[in-house]
């Protein structure tokens, strides 16, 4: 079992670790879903907490099109996030047709060293995402794909998850976006992939404004395990 949250202060990442979860995602801008952080904040999380920190790599929130210009930050934002010690990166990529961009992904993972990969919640805006997900699984540098299963109605999202679950033999499938204490059980049992990731669920209000919430957060780790 992996429970993620999400952090954006050092604050989130010391409450997150100390309810139990596994892995933080560290992020800034939530109210843009989320782009890269500080260098300063990235480097007084890796080195206040234990558990792994996985790093946003999104140089704004304008969708998932990068630009040279785009790719050339993201590549310079990858080799500072490994110099300072995170696990991870989280990344992904589209291009103006809606398919993975699979050029500009492989120019990034040539500089991801030894951190794992993250392809986020750009495959759900993806014009095929099962598709897209099998062509991910064969990159050895992937080690997890952030997704909800599309922008469906909920069954149609659940199918869609069980089909990236069967056909990704060598990637983790982390769901995420809407999971909350009141549907994880649900969401277990129908596709069970034992990688679960958190946002407001764990805050204050259930707002992206506030702090995570210890209580929150440390009853979906019970829930769960």
């Amino acid at each position: 079992m992996l429970i993620e949250f999400i952090a954006v202060t050092i604050e989130d990442a010391k409450l997150i670790e100390k309810s139990g979860a596994d892995r933080i995602e560290l992020v800034s801008g939530l109210t843009e879903g989320g782009i890269t952080p500080s260098y300063g904040l990235i480097q007084k999380v890796v080195n206040s907490v234990s558990i792994p920190v996985n790093v946003m790599v999104r140089p704004h929130g304008q969708y998932f099109c990068y630009s040279e210009d785009d790719l050339a930050i993201m590549k310079n934002d990858i080799q500072v996030i490994r110099d300072l010690g995170a696990n991870g990166v989280v990344l992904g990529m589209l291009d103006r047709e809606g398919n993975v961009d699979f050029r500009q992904l492989e120019e990034l993972l040539t500089e991801i060293g030894t951190m794992e990969v993250t392809f986020h919640r750009a495959i759900d805006s993806s014009n095929n995402i099962v598709q897209n997900a099998e062509k991910l699984n064969q990159y050895k540098e992937i080690k997890t794909i952030l997704t909800s299963g599309g922008h469906g109605d909920w069954q149609t999202r659940l199918e869609t998850l069980r089909k990236m679950k069967d056909i990704c033999k060598e990637t983790e499938i982390l769901i995420g976006s809407g999971l909350s204490k009141d549907n994880i059980r649900e969401v277990h049992t129908q596709v069970g992939t034992n990688c679960y990731h958190f946002g407001t669920a764990v805050r204050i209000d259930h707002s992206i404004l506030k702090s995570v919430s210890l209580e929150k957060a440390v009853e979906i780790v019970h829930t769960l395990k």
